[in-house]
């Protein structure tokens, strides 16, 4: 998720949890600590790209760094301020709801967290929001900001900010219903048009849970499509894609392109090209948001060899940024509103 929608979290669970006892305090830490979990990027200069892909959304954002690390923030934040209310315990309790909401929050966008470390490395997500959500993110906003600027011998004071953290709780639980509905569409709309599959994989599209975008694997190939709960009818349009897999057969046991299969679930095409072998991660789609026959992958691998290409040793990651043109950006508009 954006850093913006965690430090605005931790904010506000700060201010609900501790606001009342500690002032503004409650809420300076709360959205530290929920940003803490991401800073296992700085590590990233000093590791190739299978690491950096290993390393992030692993350790800091599983179950056990939370009740590992909450005691130990705890304390010295405790010995930071040096007073005696509130304890040691209450500052704990406050790092473990701020780095356990971080957790939650990124479980739900499709790139995968690592919530099991160190016990397993498998990557879960629940696919049921966009990786920026103004649904979500505003009302937090909203309800922190009203309830830090209101007096706070108010009573009304800490209101706007539970309200804006139970609207948030209620959108996530709005996701999971409106994934199941989007799971069933693609499943029966498949069915009736081209018969078994093997496994279906949807997620919402750009900055709401309205549009989503989903892939249906049967034997080497994906069938991507769109669907809107604007939609008429459930009857979708899929496009074909060819894995290519057997192009990665060769490589299978090097490092590199285990973490990649690894990485992708396996939602992945291969292509050829001129300047050598990608491996596109469709799980974050193309420039064209699968409306068109065309479009830039925007997230894609480009895979390095040794001298005598007979094992890949590295790959070079394109940086996962939507650069959508003016036609783009109208079919993605138009789409949303339900026009095939």
């Amino acid at each position: 998720m954006d850093s913006i929608t965690h430090i605005v979290a931790g904010a506000a669970i700060g201010e609900a949890y501790l606001g009342h006892r500690t002032g503004y305090k409650g809420a300076l830490w709360g959205a530290a600590i929920c940003t803490l979990p991401d800073l296992d990027v700085l590590l990233n200069p000093i590791l190739d790209s299978a690491n950096q892909l290993v390393l992030h959304r692993g350790f800091t954002h599983s179950l056990f760094f939370a009740f590992a690390a909450s005691p130990i923030l705890g304390w010295l934040i405790y010995r930071w301020h040096k007073t005696e209310e509130p304890g040691w315990t209450a500052w704990a309790w406050l790092s473990f709801w701020s780095l356990l909401s971080h957790v939650g929050i990124d479980l739900t966008t499709s790139y995968g967290t690592q919530i099991l470390e160190p016990f397993s490395r498998a990557t879960l997500t629940t696919d049921t929001m966009f990786i920026i959500d103004p649904f979500f993110t505003f009302p937090l906003i909203a309800g922190l900001v009203i309830t830090l600027f209101q007096r706070r011998s108010n009573w009304l004071q800490p209101w706007p900010n539970r309200i804006g953290l139970t609207l948030g709780a209620l959108y996530l639980i709005w996701g999971f219903g409106v994934k199941a509905h989007v799971d069933r569409v693609f499943e029966d709309s498949f069915h009736d048009q081209y018969g078994s599959f093997e496994r279906v994989k949807t997620m919402p599209g750009p900055f709401s849970t309205v549009m989503w975008k989903g892939y249906v694997e049967r034997n080497d190939s994906l069938y991507a499509s769109t669907y809107s709960l604007f939609d008429k009818d459930e009857h979708l349009q899929f496009q074909g894609l060819a894995k290519q897999s057997h192009l990665l057969d060769p490589f299978l046991g090097d490092r590199p392109v285990d973490v990649l299969k690894w990485f992708t679930m396996g939602y992945y095409m291969m292509e050829e090209r001129e300047d050598g072998l990608y491996l596109h991660d469709i799980r974050f789609g193309r420039s064209d948001f699968w409306l068109s026959e065309q479009g830039n992958y925007i997230w894609s691998n480009r895979l390095l060899f040794n001298e005598d290409s007979t094992q890949v040793v590295d790959f070079d990651r394109a940086i996962p940024i939507l650069n959508a043109n003016i036609d783009s950006r109208r079919a993605l508009w138009e789409r949303f509103w339900g026009e095939q």
